[in-house]
């Protein structure tokens, strides 16, 4: 792939690092020793990677909270989940950072994604972290 540029894999726009092997697609995998840092400065060790529906990042785990983010590539990462507000299909929620910041800049795009837009095959995923703020 040449640097830099956007590339198609299965009808998805993805950034280079980010493309999946075709056989991979729909898969989620925990991975242990990811590290990631939040807009707040709190460490999380360990992820989820799964296929998404491209949607909104809201800075709560309600339906009603801001839009701060959007996400745009497919898969992502995921730290933690929790309970929030009722959505479409489902009350859980996951935290990541969004692929675009669209308010509350300070936030970095960090918040949550509902579990309807995650390809998981269960929510919430086995394995992965309940956040601890729950």
């Amino acid at each position: 792939m040449i640097p830099g540029v956007l590339c198609a894999l299965a009808g998805v726009l993805m950034p280079p690092g980010q493309a999946a092997a075709a056989g991979d697609a729909a898969e989620c995998r925990l991975r242990p020793t990811e590290q990631h840092i939040d807009w707040t400065g709190r460490r999380y060790t360990g992820d989820l990677l799964c296929e998404v529906e491209p949607g909104h990042i809201r800075l709560q785990s309600r339906s009603t909270s801001p839009v701060i983010g959007t996400m745009l590539y497919s898969p992502v990462w995921f730290v933690c989940w929790k309970q929030g507000s009722s959505y479409p299909g489902t009350d859980l929620w996951y935290l990541t950072q969004g692929d675009q910041v669209v308010a509350t800049p300070a936030a970095k795009a960090w918040g949550y994604m509902p579990a309807t837009s995650v390809k998981a095959p269960e929510h919430p995923f086995p394995g992965l972290a309940k956040c601890p703020w729950t």
